[in-house]
């Protein structure tokens, strides 16, 4: 077995796409996506067949090198979302870390790998640090009034309400300026950093306008106002939330509720098989938010080797470093976020 590095146009990647289960990351559609939004590489290690007379992808793991001075190097899979992983199979994982390493680990600080494909986790624990740092909900779709009424009955009373008081929809591109005005003040309300326009952009670009994203919105039914938003990933049988959004302000409007719940519904309608609200701590008032939709709790593993005597990150938001930059970054302008933010994500590859 040999280990090569390829990008998402190799043709061997469609056909290896076409022969074993995968998910959206796996795509050359997402690494379009992820390489045009931070102008970076999408490349994938791949096992190949040792057969002289065969060239036949059997394991694949599509990662990003994430450069900065601040942070450090590191290999990731995948950046700036929380999955990640291999597809194929599981013999080519070991090959894959050693090959990486052998490559990478002179000049980078760490391999990191978020879960995705739970199959994976037995070879990677033997090759990797395993460390539960998130958990994820997962609900599994049917029929609209199936899944209706799963939910707990406090919610479905606010999805009511919202109703009666807001309206969503499709946000069309040409709202863009709108939509990403919410957006920025809502991560700076949360203390985080955020994406830059471009990133939205290309999303529609690249993903809505295939009919591989969507972006719903609720607006206020009085006075037209946009006052939340939901980012969809849409492959196969599932539909991953990777963005959420709303105006504070607005809050007793139940908008949140309101675009929810339209977006299961339309997965409903659509077929899709499982609605995935991204990962989770069980410490976080978003656990108890995605729990009431009635979903299956499940593990969100991150795998990691260090290179160069590093140490295993730990990421605690309840620690005073990360307290401090989340009330800093509340404080900044908005223009300054702007400037500053994209750059941000793009070097902690978030």
């Amino acid at each position: 077995m040999k280990i090569e590095f390829l990008s998402s146009v190799d043709q061997r990647i469609f056909s290896f796409l076409n022969r074993n289960a995968h998910l959206f990351f796996h795509t050359s559609a997402y690494a379009e996506f992820i390489s045009s939004a931070f102008s970076c590489r999408y490349l994938f290690a791949a096992a190949i067949d040792g057969d002289e007379d065969s060239d036949e992808v059997k394991t694949i793991l599509p990662f990003v090198e994430v450069k900065s001075l601040l942070f450090g190097n590191r290999i990731l899979s995948t950046a700036y979302l929380e999955y990640g992983g291999f597809a194929g199979e599981k013999e080519g994982v070991a090959p894959i870390v050693d090959a990486l390493r052998e490559k990478y680990g002179s000049t980078f600080d760490d391999l990191e790998i978020r879960g995705g494909m739970e199959e994976f986790d037995a070879p990677l624990s033997a090759v990797m640090v395993k460390k539960n740092i998130y958990k994820r909900f997962v609900l599994k779709l049917g029929s609209e009034e199936e899944v209706w009424n799963n939910i707990q009955k406090s919610k479905r009373k606010a999805i009511k309400k919202a109703g009666d008081l807001v309206e969503v929809k499709d946000i069309s591109v040409s709202e863009i300026d709108m939509l990403y005005d919410l957006y920025v003040k809502n991560m700076r309300h949360f203390g985080s950093p955020c994406y830059g326009i471009d990133y939205f952009r290309q999303f529609y670009l690249k993903l809505v306008n295939k009919k591989l994203g969507k972006i719903l919105g609720a607006y206020d039914k009085s006075t037209g106002k946009l006052i939340a938003a939901l980012f969809g990933l849409c492959y196969r049988d599932r539909v991953h939330i990777i963005i959420a959004i709303s105006d504070p302000t607005f809050q007793e409007l139940r908008s949140n509720d309101a675009v929810h719940w339209e977006c299961i519904r339309w997965a409903c309608v659509n077929n899709f098989v499982w609605f995935d609200f991204g990962r989770v701590r069980e410490e976080s008032g978003q656990f108890e938010y995605k729990q009431k939709w009635g979903p299956l709790l499940m593990d969100l593993p991150s795998y990691f080797q260090m290179w160069n005597g590093k140490e295993v990150p730990i990421v605690d938001p309840h620690q005073a470093k990360y307290r401090f930059f989340v009330a800093v970054w509340k404080m900044l302008p908005l223009w300054l976020t702007k400037k500053i933010g994209h750059r941000l994500r793009k070097e902690l590859g978030i």
